[in-house]
């Protein structure tokens, strides 16, 4: 089968850095004797666009060479498809954003023209799980294919797209963002209702959920989670104080909140959260605002929605491949090779 390349490269994505990083690979992908194209987004949800006409038009590998919340675009664009026409195309991820949670699960490098490596040599193609939103009391849709994230990490999100503490230019900022909005925000009532079964009447001060492992650049919110389940992983806070809370911040980048008493980690095809007050819903790291705040959350699973291109010798976590997917098998809990962090020191140097 021979392949048409779409790269789709969002030029203010990784401070700016991600065309510059862009020219460095593709001057390997010149070398490749391939049918590609490349696109430039000018503006928000152009990616969306740009990756179903793509795929309208005959290209059937659509890169994203660019950040989470350009990828998330992308993925929304795409399930606009109908499902045919969506299996015939595979997904990859060069992780030239600044978070790049996603592809790290995928296990690229970082560097440019190794990363190309990654993607035309040694890469495999696997069917991958998204998630889907719906806000009851907005209308508001959207899907996502990495990590849903609400409460503390969320009022973050507000107050960076708000602006607050702009005067601080350091990698500080997000910690003293975090610190103010630990300070002033409540513990938030809400009952959280597990595959229409379960529920739990909580404080919550967290809550992550979906098939990627890591948010934020490198927060572990999921250890456990992985684009081939068929079910989400969650974390939920259903009694953390803000001394609690606090802990879970500094603990999340290796895993180690799962630990604190108080948190519930678990797997879910659904998820619905009903609070007293609105909070922001982020999806991939995308807040829309007024739209993605909310009191009234339903989440669900679209198993194997997506196929995506995943590092074949990926040096983290294992992959199943096609034919044991065939045959029924899941993941289950991830045994890594090395640390999710410890991966991600690899892909930096690599």
């Amino acid at each position: 089968m021979s392949y048409k390349w779409k790269f789709i490269i969002n030029p203010n994505s990784g401070s700016q850095q991600c065309e510059k990083r862009w020219k460095e690979a593709e001057e390997v992908v010149k070398k490749q004797e391939i049918d590609y194209d490349v696109s430039f987004t000018s503006g928000p949800r152009q990616a969306n666009i740009l990756a179903e006409e793509a795929v309208k038009n005959g290209f059937n590998r659509i890169v994203v060479a660019s950040g989470d919340g350009t990828l998330n675009e992308v993925v929304n664009g795409l399930m606009n498809l109908p499902t045919e026409q969506r299996k015939k195309v595979a997904l990859g991820v060069l992780p030239f954003g600044t978070g790049n949670d996603y592809a790290t699960t995928l296990g690229f490098p970082w560097n440019p023209k190794n990363a190309i490596d990654v993607l035309f040599n040694k890469s495999a193609v696997s069917p991958a799980s998204i998630g889907k939103i719906h806000l009851v009391d907005t209308g508001y849709e959207r899907y996502f294919i990495n990590l849903l994230d609400a409460g503390i990490s969320s009022e973050v999100g507000l107050g960076n797209k708000k602006g607050e503490l702009k005067f601080i230019k350091s990698a500080s900022r997000y910690t003293l963002l975090a610190l103010k909005k630990l300070v002033t925000m409540k513990q938030r009532k809400a009952v959280v209702t597990i595959d229409d079964e379960k529920k739990y009447n909580v404080k919550l001060m967290l809550l992550i959920f979906g098939n990627g492992i890591s948010l934020g650049g490198g927060m572990i919110g999921c250890p456990d989670a992985h684009p081939q389940k068929e079910l989400f992983d969650f974390f939920l806070t259903e009694n953390f104080t803000k001394l609690k809370t606090l802990k879970g911040l500094m603990t999340i980048f290796n895993g180690e909140h799962l630990k604190i008493k108080g948190g519930i980690y678990s797997t879910a095809k659904k998820i619905e959260v009903e609070l007293e007050d609105a909070i922001p819903f982020v999806c991939d790291g995308e807040l829309d605002i007024p739209e993605s705040i909310s009191t009234h959350l339903i989440g669900e699973i679209i198993p194997h929605a997506i196929n995506v291109l995943y590092y074949k010798d990926h040096k983290s976590i294992k992959w199943l491949s096609r034919e044991e997917l065939d045959k029924g098998l899941r993941p289950l809990k991830n045994q890594y090779l090395i640390s999710h962090s410890e991966f991600r020191k690899w892909q930096e140097k690599n």
